[in-house]
């Protein structure tokens, strides 16, 4: 019979054997990993510190006045292909339409600014839609015009389970919920009823591709690795 002794001195041997010829180095790729990493994160501060500078330009330009997007060609092709968006206009006329070409809109005549700004998501684990209980995922956004300022709320998504929810289109989060919170925004500052209803489809797709805008955030890499060190 073989002396047990023997047995595990043999398998210390081999374990020893086997750190000493691995640890080491795994320890020495492990260091220059994490070295790198941190060299990578140096230099891509300075870039992810512009971003941030840009990013808030562009808030405050939106908050400044959001027609300055009008003229732009991004803008221009938003509006085209939110023209192409199936299904029915909710809360407004069937007739109404907005022009291809934003430079011909009601909107650039007004004689004040319209800031979008304070753009934020919102999530309510315990809404209810006269159905089920829901997680309800939506976004809220400041719209100022003149001395009036409202905070309009659009539902994005209803969650309720992990097979079972229900998203909002972007024709109806601009054709009724944006809508209907800037008509009754229209109606405060008492502007002229014949054309309330032009004005808040213009402002409504303005305001939607605001908020695309006011969403950006900085782009920072991302890197994970799994530690190979013996356990």
């Amino acid at each position: 019979m073989t002396d047990s002794d023997s047995i595990l001195a043999s398998y210390q041997a081999l374990m020893q054997n086997h750190a000493s010829q691995f640890d080491p180095a795994v320890t020495a790729l492990k260091e220059l990993v994490e070295e790198r990493i941190q060299e990578l994160r140096r230099s891509e501060r300075t870039l992810v510190e512009a971003q941030t500078a840009e990013l808030k330009r562009i808030n405050d330009v939106l908050a400044n006045d959001a027609r300055c997007l009008l003229p732009t060609p991004e803008f221009r092709t938003f509006v085209k292909e939110y023209k192409k968006l199936p299904g029915k206009s909710y809360g407004q006329q069937p007739n109404m339409t907005i022009s291809e070409n934003p430079a011909t809109w009601l909107l650039t005549t007004l004689e004040f600014p319209i800031s979008v700004s304070d753009y934020q998501t919102l999530e309510d684990p315990d809404a209810y839609d006269d159905e089920r209980t829901h997680i309800l995922y939506s976004y809220s956004i400041a719209l100022r015009m003149g001395d009036v300022e409202h905070v309009i709320y659009v539902p994005c998504r209803r969650t309720y389970n992990l097979n079972d929810h229900r998203d909002f289109s972007l024709k109806e989060q601009i054709d009724f919920y944006i809508a209907d919170d800037v008509e009754d925004l229209l109606s405060e500052i008492k502007y002229p009823e014949a054309e309330s209803n032009q004005l808040a489809k213009e402002l409504s797709v303005l305001i939607a591709y605001a908020k695309n805008l006011l969403a950006l955030k900085p782009r920072i890499t991302s890197f994970e690795y799994t530690s190979i060190m013996p356990s």
